[in-house]
């Protein structure tokens, strides 16, 4: 069943490769009700420009129930998707996102949810290990199958896994691997402009967009294949005390 839905878009993960769709962005927002949703597939960088959603954008979207069992799950109608508007200050997203979060990972698995934020007591420590700075004969392959769309884009891999250690509100620590978007975006950004971009992006995280003059909350979900491995999909970080633009990145 076809329904419509306005969501508040808050997680949009690095596009990966994908055996059926190419490449593909898993993407989580907040419809109206205050229902999480996991949009997928969503091959981002291949809509139409006046489609390409960002962080904080409001969407109008048909979806429908697939394959995926998650409760969150759907699949998107991409011809049907449409920007509405976009919330700029913290004081709107706040009510869209807080009456959602829950104190502790392990709450929001009771639950049952599989995407939610998670309140953050405490970032312990920026990770970024080294990985392989190329795509295996297997990946390229992939990219180089035919799909739908006539061009293809370089998609470049980024040789780091990020990864937090924190303590949720709980007190349980935890060491997550981060899918955020704006991870690797920020990597390719301050890569021609720091001899050392990652020492640059674990002060930004560490000292300002994961420090406690923010209130934090880290967007958890999980895999398909692999329910009980949670990743951090996205950061939410409004400063306590004071409002601005919301500008994060």
């Amino acid at each position: 069943m076809v329904t419509r839905e306005r969501i508040l878009i808050t997680v949009r993960t690095y596009p990966v490769i994908s055996q059926k769709y190419i490449e593909t962005v898993c993407t989580g927002g907040i419809t109206g009700k205050g229902e999480w949703r996991r949009l997928y597939p969503i091959p981002l960088r291949y809509l139409e420009p006046e489609r390409q959603y960002k962080t904080f954008d409001v969407v109008d979207v048909e979806v429908k129930p697939g394959k995926d069992t998650r409760p969150e799950s759907r699949v998107p109608v991409i011809a049907s998707l449409r920007i509405i508007s976009s919330l700029k200050g913290w004081a709107e997203r706040r009510d869209w996102v807080e009456k959602t979060s829950f104190a502790s990972l392990d709450e929001m698995v009771s639950a049952g949810k599989s995407l939610a934020p998670v309140r953050v007591r405490e970032v312990l420590e920026f990770i970024a290990d080294p990985v392989a700075a190329q795509w295996t004969p297997a990946q390229l392959e992939k990219l180089k199958q035919g799909n739908l769309f006539d061009e293809r884009r370089p998609l470049e891999k980024i040789p780091f896994d990020f990864r937090f250690r924190w303590i949720d509100d709980a007190g349980k620590e935890y060491n997550s691997h981060v899918m955020a978007w704006e991870f690797g975006e920020t990597w390719r950004g301050y890569r021609d402009r720091y001899p050392d971009p990652i020492s640059v992006m674990r002060d930004k995280w560490m000292n300002d967009l994961c420090s406690p003059k923010r209130d934090r909350l880290f967007f958890m979900g999980n895999q398909n294949r692999f329910r009980d491995q949670f990743s951090i999909c996205g950061i939410f970080g409004p400063p306590k005390g004071k409002e601005s633009d919301g500008t994060l990145w």
